[in-house]
């Protein structure tokens, strides 16, 4: 339970029973319930959808819902949306490419990279029907926390600092991964079954995909480009289920 509440503490702004200082290792044995927290997530802003579409239009309901998600996480994840955008923007050096990513201001790539995740975000969750709205909801959070940690998982850490993405690095270990794509998966066909599996699926591959050609890029992976994959991995899922729902 205390892993959980370290990865609860580090994805959202909630606030934490926790009471203690939480060290590096501590952040590395959380990495495992990244997909519960995401599950928890999802939990919340459906309840959110709820309450808002039972008191204003659905568009109204659709940004309070984005508007949610961002204050719920903190735009932990947007930001690293932001950085990388910078980063790949910097130049096709990898050392030009990480240093923009360092950079405490974001740039014009950056900006706009940021508002058009919030903007198809928002587009993706208006579109959606209500047989699928409320599985897309828990499903998305839950895919982009699953890849957060299948991201560690599966590449090598771009940058030598020991730092909370590196304890994040170390503390992927194949049974922690496991535990938490069995947990992705259960709580994915626990809410849709088959459909909930697609849109968990869609939502990974996408993420994975660029995950391993920012990789290829950069001779690994940095906190910033995991987060942005994560945001991928989200957005992805409700895109998919706003195409299932057409077909």
């Amino acid at each position: 339970m205390f892993s959980f509440l370290v990865a609860l503490q580090f994805l959202t702004r909630l606030p934490s029973p926790v009471r203690r200082e939480i060290t590096l290792e501590d952040l590395g044995a959380s990495i495992g319930w990244f997909p519960a927290v995401g599950a928890a997530i999802g939990g919340l802003l459906l309840l959110v959808d709820t309450a808002a579409r039972a008191l204003f239009h659905p568009a109204v309901a659709s940004a309070l819902d984005v508007a949610a998600l961002v204050a719920i996480t903190g735009a932990l994840h947007l930001d690293g949306v932001i950085d990388t955008a910078d980063g790949f923007a910097a130049g096709p050096g990898r050392e030009s490419r990480l240093a923009a990513m360092h950079q405490a201001h974001a740039g014009t790539t950056g900006t706009l990279a940021g508002c058009l995740v919030v903007l198809v975000t928002y587009i993706a969750i208006a579109s959606l029907a209500d047989e699928v709205r409320w599985i897309a909801l828990i499903v998305a959070p839950t895919a982009g926390r699953t890849t957060t940690l299948l991201s560690y998982y599966l590449y090598p850490y771009a940058r030598p600092e020991h730092g909370f993405s590196r304890a994040l690095k170390d503390g992927a270990t194949p049974f922690r991964a496991a535990v938490g794509l069995a947990t992705a998966a259960g709580v994915a066909a626990g809410v849709a079954t088959v459909a909930g599996l697609i849109i968990l699926g869609a939502g990974l591959a996408c993420s994975l995909l660029a995950s391993r050609i920012a990789a290829q890029q950069l001779g690994g992976l940095t906190g910033d480009v995991i987060g942005a994959t994560g945001e991928l991995s989200q957005l992805t899922t409700l895109i998919t289920a706003a195409l299932l729902q057409a077909l």
